[in-house]
Protein backbone atom coordinates (compact mmCIF):
# COMPACT_ATOMS: atom_id res chain seq x y z
CA UNK A 1 0.00 0.00 0.00
CA UNK A 2 1.02 3.63 -0.46
CA UNK A 3 3.12 4.51 2.65
CA UNK A 4 2.25 8.22 2.66
CA UNK A 5 -1.39 8.06 1.59
CA UNK A 6 -2.55 9.68 4.82
CA UNK A 7 -0.16 12.61 4.37
CA UNK A 8 -1.20 13.72 0.88
CA UNK A 9 -4.63 14.47 -0.46
CA UNK A 10 -5.41 12.89 -3.80
CA UNK A 11 -4.88 15.41 -6.55
CA UNK A 12 -6.67 14.33 -9.72
CA UNK A 13 -4.69 15.32 -12.78
CA UNK A 14 -1.91 17.07 -10.82
CA UNK A 15 0.38 16.68 -13.85
CA UNK A 16 -2.16 17.35 -16.60
CA UNK A 17 -0.88 20.84 -17.40
CA UNK A 18 2.74 19.70 -17.42
CA UNK A 19 2.01 16.78 -19.71
CA UNK A 20 0.03 19.00 -22.06
CA UNK A 21 2.68 21.72 -22.33
CA UNK A 22 6.09 20.29 -21.54
CA UNK A 23 6.15 16.52 -21.95
CA UNK A 24 8.42 14.71 -24.40
CA UNK A 25 5.46 13.51 -26.45
CA UNK A 26 2.60 11.02 -26.39
CA UNK A 27 2.81 8.54 -23.57
CA UNK A 28 4.38 5.13 -24.26
CA UNK A 29 2.20 2.07 -24.28
CA UNK A 30 3.21 0.65 -20.91
CA UNK A 31 1.06 -1.74 -18.87
CA UNK A 32 -1.21 -0.22 -16.25
CA UNK A 33 0.70 0.89 -13.13
CA UNK A 34 0.32 -1.06 -9.92
CA UNK A 35 -2.29 0.78 -7.79
CA UNK A 36 0.25 1.05 -4.95
CA UNK A 37 3.20 2.22 -7.06
CA UNK A 38 5.39 4.53 -4.94
CA UNK A 39 8.84 4.65 -6.55
CA UNK A 40 10.01 4.60 -10.18
CA UNK A 41 13.68 4.20 -11.13
CA UNK A 42 14.46 5.68 -14.57
CA UNK A 43 17.51 4.51 -16.54
CA UNK A 44 18.45 6.06 -19.91
CA UNK A 45 20.50 3.60 -21.97
CA UNK A 46 22.48 4.48 -25.09
CA UNK A 47 25.13 2.19 -26.57
CA UNK A 48 25.26 0.32 -23.28
CA UNK A 49 26.33 -3.34 -23.55
CA UNK A 50 26.30 -3.92 -19.78
CA UNK A 51 22.78 -2.75 -18.91
CA UNK A 52 22.09 -6.09 -17.18
CA UNK A 53 24.55 -5.24 -14.41
CA UNK A 54 22.71 -2.03 -13.61
CA UNK A 55 19.27 -3.65 -13.51
CA UNK A 56 20.42 -6.69 -11.53
CA UNK A 57 22.10 -4.40 -9.02
CA UNK A 58 18.73 -2.79 -8.33
CA UNK A 59 16.99 -6.15 -8.10
CA UNK A 60 19.60 -7.34 -5.59
CA UNK A 61 18.76 -4.50 -3.19
CA UNK A 62 17.05 -5.17 0.13
CA UNK A 63 13.27 -5.03 -0.28
CA UNK A 64 12.22 -1.39 0.15
CA UNK A 65 8.78 -2.14 1.60
CA UNK A 66 7.03 -0.27 -1.22
CA UNK A 67 5.84 -1.12 -4.72
CA UNK A 68 8.40 0.09 -7.25
CA UNK A 69 9.35 -0.23 -10.90
CA UNK A 70 12.25 0.18 -13.28
CA UNK A 71 11.85 2.09 -16.57
CA UNK A 72 14.73 1.58 -19.01
CA UNK A 73 14.83 4.00 -21.96
CA UNK A 74 16.81 2.39 -24.79
CA UNK A 75 17.51 5.15 -27.26
CA UNK A 76 19.72 6.19 -30.15
CA UNK A 77 19.69 9.07 -32.64
CA UNK A 78 18.72 8.93 -36.27
CA UNK A 79 21.52 7.91 -38.62
CA UNK A 80 23.11 5.73 -35.92
CA UNK A 81 25.54 3.04 -37.01
CA UNK A 82 24.64 -0.61 -37.35
CA UNK A 83 26.80 -1.34 -34.30
CA UNK A 84 24.79 1.03 -32.11
CA UNK A 85 21.52 -0.43 -33.37
CA UNK A 86 22.75 -3.97 -32.66
CA UNK A 87 23.84 -3.05 -29.13
CA UNK A 88 20.46 -1.42 -28.55
CA UNK A 89 18.55 -4.51 -29.68
CA UNK A 90 20.70 -6.72 -27.47
CA UNK A 91 20.01 -4.40 -24.54
CA UNK A 92 16.29 -4.60 -25.25
CA UNK A 93 16.39 -8.40 -25.36
CA UNK A 94 18.46 -8.54 -22.18
CA UNK A 95 16.03 -6.39 -20.15
CA UNK A 96 13.03 -8.31 -21.42
CA UNK A 97 14.69 -11.59 -20.42
CA UNK A 98 15.42 -10.27 -16.92
CA UNK A 99 11.82 -9.11 -16.66
CA UNK A 100 10.52 -12.54 -17.65
CA UNK A 101 12.80 -14.23 -15.13
CA UNK A 102 11.65 -12.01 -12.28
CA UNK A 103 8.73 -13.45 -10.34
CA UNK A 104 8.61 -10.73 -7.69
CA UNK A 105 5.37 -8.96 -6.84
CA UNK A 106 6.97 -5.73 -5.53
CA UNK A 107 8.69 -4.65 -8.75
CA UNK A 108 7.96 -4.46 -12.45
CA UNK A 109 10.48 -3.82 -15.22
CA UNK A 110 9.50 -1.81 -18.29
CA UNK A 111 11.49 -1.03 -21.43
CA UNK A 112 10.88 1.94 -23.70
CA UNK A 113 12.23 1.49 -27.23
CA UNK A 114 13.12 4.95 -28.57
CA UNK A 115 14.98 4.61 -31.88
CA UNK A 116 15.98 7.30 -34.36
CA UNK A 117 15.54 10.32 -32.10
CA UNK A 118 15.94 13.61 -33.92
CA UNK A 119 19.64 14.46 -34.13
CA UNK A 120 18.97 17.98 -32.87
CA UNK A 121 17.72 16.76 -29.47
CA UNK A 122 19.01 13.19 -29.13
CA UNK A 123 21.08 12.65 -26.00
CA UNK A 124 20.94 11.71 -22.36
CA UNK A 125 18.77 14.71 -21.47
CA UNK A 126 15.97 13.74 -23.83
CA UNK A 127 16.26 10.06 -22.90
CA UNK A 128 16.06 10.83 -19.18
CA UNK A 129 13.13 13.15 -19.86
CA UNK A 130 11.25 10.46 -21.82
CA UNK A 131 11.62 8.02 -18.93
CA UNK A 132 10.72 10.52 -16.24
CA UNK A 133 7.74 11.76 -18.22
CA UNK A 134 6.57 8.15 -18.47
CA UNK A 135 6.82 7.86 -14.68
CA UNK A 136 4.90 11.12 -14.28
CA UNK A 137 2.07 9.84 -16.48
CA UNK A 138 1.77 6.80 -14.24
CA UNK A 139 1.76 8.77 -11.00
CA UNK A 140 -0.72 11.20 -12.56
CA UNK A 141 -3.01 8.30 -13.47
CA UNK A 142 -2.81 7.11 -9.85
CA UNK A 143 -3.38 10.65 -8.50
CA UNK A 144 -0.13 10.34 -6.56
CA UNK A 145 1.89 13.59 -6.55
CA UNK A 146 3.96 12.22 -3.66
CA UNK A 147 5.38 9.45 -5.86
CA UNK A 148 9.16 9.28 -6.14
CA UNK A 149 11.20 9.32 -9.36
CA UNK A 150 14.79 8.11 -8.98
CA UNK A 151 17.42 8.91 -11.60
CA UNK A 152 19.94 6.14 -12.30
CA UNK A 153 22.40 5.34 -15.09
CA UNK A 154 22.86 2.29 -17.28
CA UNK A 155 26.51 1.87 -16.28
CA UNK A 156 25.98 2.39 -12.54
CA UNK A 157 25.40 -0.04 -9.71
CA UNK A 158 24.33 0.51 -6.11
CA UNK A 159 24.61 -0.74 -2.55
CA UNK A 160 22.04 -3.21 -1.27
CA UNK A 161 20.58 -0.51 1.02
CA UNK A 162 19.95 1.85 -1.91
CA UNK A 163 16.17 1.38 -2.23
CA UNK A 164 15.47 1.06 1.50
CA UNK A 165 17.42 4.26 2.12
CA UNK A 166 15.46 6.23 -0.47
CA UNK A 167 12.02 4.86 0.39
CA UNK A 168 12.67 5.21 4.11
CA UNK A 169 13.81 8.81 3.74
CA UNK A 170 10.71 9.92 1.84
CA UNK A 171 8.37 8.05 4.16
CA UNK A 172 9.66 9.90 7.24
CA UNK A 173 10.16 13.21 5.40
CA UNK A 174 6.87 13.78 3.56
CA UNK A 175 7.73 17.46 3.15
CA UNK A 176 10.89 16.71 1.12
CA UNK A 177 10.74 17.80 -2.51
CA UNK A 178 13.98 16.31 -3.84
CA UNK A 179 17.14 14.68 -2.56
CA UNK A 180 20.62 13.97 -3.82
CA UNK A 181 22.07 10.52 -3.15
CA UNK A 182 25.61 9.70 -2.08
CA UNK A 183 27.93 8.35 -4.78
CA UNK A 184 31.40 6.82 -4.93
CA UNK A 185 33.27 5.89 -8.09
CA UNK A 186 35.32 2.68 -7.75
CA UNK A 187 39.01 3.36 -7.16
CA UNK A 188 40.27 -0.06 -8.23
CA UNK A 189 39.14 -2.87 -10.49
CA UNK A 190 39.60 -4.39 -13.94
CA UNK A 191 40.06 -1.18 -15.94
CA UNK A 192 43.52 0.29 -16.63
CA UNK A 193 45.06 1.90 -13.55
CA UNK A 194 45.06 5.33 -15.20
CA UNK A 195 41.25 5.23 -15.28
CA UNK A 196 41.13 4.97 -11.51
CA UNK A 197 43.77 7.66 -11.04
CA UNK A 198 41.76 9.97 -13.29
CA UNK A 199 38.43 9.22 -11.61
CA UNK A 200 39.95 9.84 -8.17
CA UNK A 201 41.06 13.29 -9.28
CA UNK A 202 37.75 14.03 -11.00
CA UNK A 203 35.60 13.00 -8.04
CA UNK A 204 37.92 14.90 -5.70
CA UNK A 205 37.34 17.95 -7.90
CA UNK A 206 33.55 17.52 -7.62
CA UNK A 207 33.67 17.32 -3.84
CA UNK A 208 36.20 20.15 -3.57
CA UNK A 209 34.12 22.46 -5.75
CA UNK A 210 30.90 21.72 -3.87
CA UNK A 211 32.43 22.31 -0.44
CA UNK A 212 34.37 25.41 -1.50
CA UNK A 213 31.18 26.96 -2.89
CA UNK A 214 29.27 26.06 0.28
CA UNK A 215 31.88 27.87 2.39
CA UNK A 216 31.41 31.06 0.36
CA UNK A 217 27.84 31.22 1.66
CA UNK A 218 26.11 30.13 -1.54
CA UNK A 219 23.05 28.10 -0.44
CA UNK A 220 22.85 25.99 -3.61
CA UNK A 221 26.17 24.16 -3.34
CA UNK A 222 25.14 20.66 -4.43
CA UNK A 223 26.39 17.76 -6.50
CA UNK A 224 24.69 17.36 -9.88
CA UNK A 225 25.28 13.74 -10.86
CA UNK A 226 22.69 12.19 -13.18
CA UNK A 227 22.82 8.75 -11.58
CA UNK A 228 22.39 10.04 -8.04
CA UNK A 229 19.24 12.02 -7.36
CA UNK A 230 15.55 11.59 -6.59
CA UNK A 231 12.53 13.86 -6.86
CA UNK A 232 8.85 13.95 -5.97
CA UNK A 233 6.46 13.72 -8.90
CA UNK A 234 4.88 17.02 -7.82
CA UNK A 235 8.28 18.74 -7.77
CA UNK A 236 9.13 17.40 -11.22
CA UNK A 237 6.05 19.06 -12.69
CA UNK A 238 6.57 22.33 -10.79
CA UNK A 239 9.96 22.87 -12.43
CA UNK A 240 8.58 21.88 -15.85
CA UNK A 241 10.41 18.58 -15.90
CA UNK A 242 13.77 17.47 -17.19
CA UNK A 243 15.36 19.46 -19.99
CA UNK A 244 16.40 18.07 -23.37
CA UNK A 245 20.06 19.06 -22.97
CA UNK A 246 22.47 16.70 -24.69
CA UNK A 247 24.62 16.82 -21.54
CA UNK A 248 24.42 18.60 -18.21
CA UNK A 249 20.68 17.96 -17.96
CA UNK A 250 21.14 16.96 -14.32
CA UNK A 251 22.84 20.29 -13.52
CA UNK A 252 20.04 22.43 -14.94
CA UNK A 253 17.27 20.27 -13.50
CA UNK A 254 18.61 20.08 -9.95
CA UNK A 255 19.32 23.80 -9.83
CA UNK A 256 15.66 24.39 -10.66
CA UNK A 257 14.55 21.98 -7.94
CA UNK A 258 16.72 23.49 -5.23
CA UNK A 259 15.13 26.90 -5.68
CA UNK A 260 11.81 25.46 -4.48
CA UNK A 261 13.34 24.62 -1.09
CA UNK A 262 13.11 21.42 0.99
CA UNK A 263 16.03 19.95 -0.94
CA UNK A 264 18.04 17.29 0.92
CA UNK A 265 21.18 15.19 0.75
CA UNK A 266 20.90 11.51 1.71
CA UNK A 267 24.45 10.49 2.48
CA UNK A 268 23.76 6.81 3.23
CA UNK A 269 22.41 4.80 0.23
CA UNK A 270 25.26 4.69 -2.24
CA UNK A 271 25.39 4.83 -6.03
CA UNK A 272 28.50 3.46 -7.73
CA UNK A 273 28.93 5.24 -11.09
CA UNK A 274 31.22 3.83 -13.75
CA UNK A 275 34.84 5.08 -13.89
CA UNK A 276 35.25 4.28 -17.58
CA UNK A 277 35.95 6.66 -20.44
CA UNK A 278 32.97 7.64 -22.58
CA UNK A 279 32.26 9.58 -25.75
CA UNK A 280 28.49 9.44 -25.29
CA UNK A 281 28.16 12.95 -23.84
CA UNK A 282 30.18 16.12 -24.33
CA UNK A 283 30.95 16.60 -20.64
CA UNK A 284 30.46 14.84 -17.33
CA UNK A 285 32.29 11.95 -15.70
CA UNK A 286 32.96 9.76 -18.75
CA UNK A 287 33.98 12.70 -20.91
CA UNK A 288 36.28 14.03 -18.18
CA UNK A 289 38.02 10.67 -17.84
CA UNK A 290 38.45 10.41 -21.61
CA UNK A 291 39.90 13.93 -21.75
CA UNK A 292 42.37 13.12 -18.97
CA UNK A 293 43.44 9.79 -20.53
CA UNK A 294 47.13 9.61 -21.37
CA UNK A 295 48.01 12.83 -19.58
CA UNK A 296 50.80 12.85 -17.02
CA UNK A 297 49.95 16.15 -15.36
CA UNK A 298 47.36 16.43 -12.62
CA UNK A 299 43.83 17.61 -13.31
CA UNK A 300 43.80 21.42 -13.29
CA UNK A 301 40.74 22.98 -11.65
CA UNK A 302 39.26 26.30 -10.58
CA UNK A 303 41.59 27.72 -7.95
CA UNK A 304 40.45 28.05 -4.36
CA UNK A 305 41.15 31.79 -4.59
CA UNK A 306 38.73 32.11 -7.52
CA UNK A 307 35.91 30.39 -5.62
CA UNK A 308 36.58 32.13 -2.31
CA UNK A 309 36.51 35.54 -4.00
CA UNK A 310 32.73 35.12 -4.26
CA UNK A 311 32.48 35.45 -0.47
CA UNK A 312 33.04 39.18 -0.80
CA UNK A 313 29.95 39.53 -2.97
CA UNK A 314 27.71 37.26 -0.91
CA UNK A 315 28.70 38.97 2.36
CA UNK A 316 27.40 42.28 0.99
CA UNK A 317 23.81 41.13 0.52
CA UNK A 318 22.56 42.61 3.85
CA UNK A 319 24.24 45.90 2.92
CA UNK A 320 22.60 45.90 -0.51
CA UNK A 321 19.17 45.39 1.02
CA UNK A 322 19.77 48.05 3.67
CA UNK A 323 19.92 50.62 0.84
CA UNK A 324 16.25 49.91 0.03
CA UNK A 325 14.36 53.18 -0.12
CA UNK A 326 17.54 55.14 -0.78
CA UNK A 327 19.09 55.83 -4.14
CA UNK A 328 17.87 52.48 -5.41
CA UNK A 329 21.36 51.46 -6.48
CA UNK A 330 23.22 48.59 -4.91
CA UNK A 331 26.77 49.65 -5.68
CA UNK A 332 29.46 47.02 -5.85
CA UNK A 333 32.34 48.12 -3.61
CA UNK A 334 35.57 47.72 -5.63
CA UNK A 335 37.96 47.52 -2.68
CA UNK A 336 36.16 44.45 -1.33
CA UNK A 337 36.25 42.62 -4.65
CA UNK A 338 38.97 40.87 -6.59
CA UNK A 339 39.62 42.47 -9.97
CA UNK A 340 38.21 39.49 -11.92
CA UNK A 341 35.02 39.48 -9.84
CA UNK A 342 34.55 43.23 -10.18
CA UNK A 343 35.06 43.04 -13.94
CA UNK A 344 32.63 40.14 -14.23
CA UNK A 345 29.93 41.93 -12.23
CA UNK A 346 30.34 45.04 -14.35
CA UNK A 347 30.02 42.95 -17.49
CA UNK A 348 26.68 41.48 -16.43
CA UNK A 349 25.28 44.83 -15.15
CA UNK A 350 25.10 43.48 -11.61
CA UNK A 351 24.41 46.92 -10.09
CA UNK A 352 21.17 47.28 -12.04
CA UNK A 353 20.14 43.67 -11.47
CA UNK A 354 20.71 43.81 -7.71
CA UNK A 355 18.96 47.18 -7.46
CA UNK A 356 15.91 45.70 -9.18
CA UNK A 357 15.93 42.70 -6.84
CA UNK A 358 16.08 45.05 -3.84
CA UNK A 359 13.26 47.20 -5.21
CA UNK A 360 10.91 44.27 -5.76
CA UNK A 361 11.61 42.41 -2.49
CA UNK A 362 9.64 43.28 0.65
CA UNK A 363 11.91 41.42 3.06
CA UNK A 364 15.56 40.45 3.21
CA UNK A 365 14.87 36.68 3.00
CA UNK A 366 12.86 37.27 -0.18
CA UNK A 367 15.69 39.38 -1.62
CA UNK A 368 18.30 36.77 -0.68
CA UNK A 369 16.32 33.95 -2.31
CA UNK A 370 15.84 35.98 -5.47
CA UNK A 371 19.50 36.96 -5.56
CA UNK A 372 20.65 33.33 -5.50
CA UNK A 373 18.01 32.36 -8.05
CA UNK A 374 19.78 34.89 -10.29
CA UNK A 375 23.39 34.24 -9.20
CA UNK A 376 22.80 30.50 -9.38
CA UNK A 377 25.12 27.60 -10.07
CA UNK A 378 25.26 28.43 -13.77
CA UNK A 379 26.28 32.04 -13.00
CA UNK A 380 28.95 30.77 -10.61
CA UNK A 381 30.47 28.64 -13.37
CA UNK A 382 30.30 31.58 -15.78
CA UNK A 383 32.29 33.64 -13.31
CA UNK A 384 34.86 30.92 -12.61
CA UNK A 385 35.44 30.39 -16.32
CA UNK A 386 35.80 34.14 -16.85
CA UNK A 387 38.22 34.35 -13.90
CA UNK A 388 40.59 31.85 -15.46
CA UNK A 389 40.05 33.11 -19.00
CA UNK A 390 41.58 36.40 -17.84
CA UNK A 391 45.02 34.80 -17.74
CA UNK A 392 44.99 33.33 -14.23
CA UNK A 393 45.96 29.66 -14.42
CA UNK A 394 43.90 26.79 -13.09
CA UNK A 395 45.75 24.78 -10.46
CA UNK A 396 46.29 21.07 -9.66
CA UNK A 397 43.32 19.57 -7.88
CA UNK A 398 45.39 17.85 -5.17
CA UNK A 399 47.00 21.10 -4.05
CA UNK A 400 43.76 23.10 -4.07
CA UNK A 401 41.74 20.36 -2.36
CA UNK A 402 44.39 20.15 0.37
CA UNK A 403 44.18 23.91 0.93
CA UNK A 404 40.42 23.63 1.35
CA UNK A 405 40.76 20.56 3.57
CA UNK A 406 42.95 22.51 5.99
CA UNK A 407 40.22 25.14 6.33
CA UNK A 408 37.33 22.67 6.61
CA UNK A 409 38.84 20.34 9.20
CA UNK A 410 39.42 17.50 6.73
CA UNK A 411 42.65 15.50 7.00
CA UNK A 412 45.10 16.37 4.22
CA UNK A 413 47.00 13.79 2.18
CA UNK A 414 49.65 13.43 -0.48
CA UNK A 415 47.58 11.37 -2.93
CA UNK A 416 44.30 12.20 -4.64
CA UNK A 417 42.86 8.79 -3.79
CA UNK A 418 43.42 9.05 -0.03
CA UNK A 419 42.39 12.70 0.08
CA UNK A 420 39.21 11.80 -1.80
CA UNK A 421 38.40 9.18 0.83
CA UNK A 422 38.77 11.87 3.51
CA UNK A 423 36.37 14.14 1.60
CA UNK A 424 33.91 11.25 1.21
CA UNK A 425 34.01 10.52 4.93
CA UNK A 426 33.38 14.19 5.67
CA UNK A 427 30.22 14.16 3.54
CA UNK A 428 29.02 10.78 4.82
CA UNK A 429 29.43 12.05 8.36
CA UNK A 430 26.70 14.59 7.69
CA UNK A 431 24.07 11.87 7.24
CA UNK A 432 20.73 13.20 6.03
CA UNK A 433 21.04 16.95 5.60
CA UNK A 434 18.56 19.60 4.52
CA UNK A 435 20.23 21.96 2.05
CA UNK A 436 17.44 24.51 1.49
Amino acid sequence: MNPTANLWRNKPGFADLYLERYSSGPGPGLPEPDPDLFLSVVIPSFKEPDIAGSVRSLLNCHLPGVVWEIIVVINFPENSSAEIRDISRLSMDCIQEISRESDRSDVRIHTLWCPDLAQKHAGVGLARKIGMDAAIRRFNQLERPEGIIVSFDADSTCDVNYLTGIAGFYRVNPQARAANLFFEHPLEGELPSENYASIAEYELYLRYLRLALELTGHPHAIHTVGSSFSVRASTYTKVNGMGRHRAGEDFYFLHKCIQLGRFYEINTPMVIPSPRQSDRVIFGTGAAIQKQAGRIESLAVYSLDSIESLSALFSLLPLFFSKKGGSGKARVIPELMSDPLHSFLAGISADQQIAELVRTSNTYPVFRNRFFAWFNGFMVLRFLNAYHASGIARLPVLAEANKLASKAGIDQDTTACRLLINYRNFEKGRGIRRVT
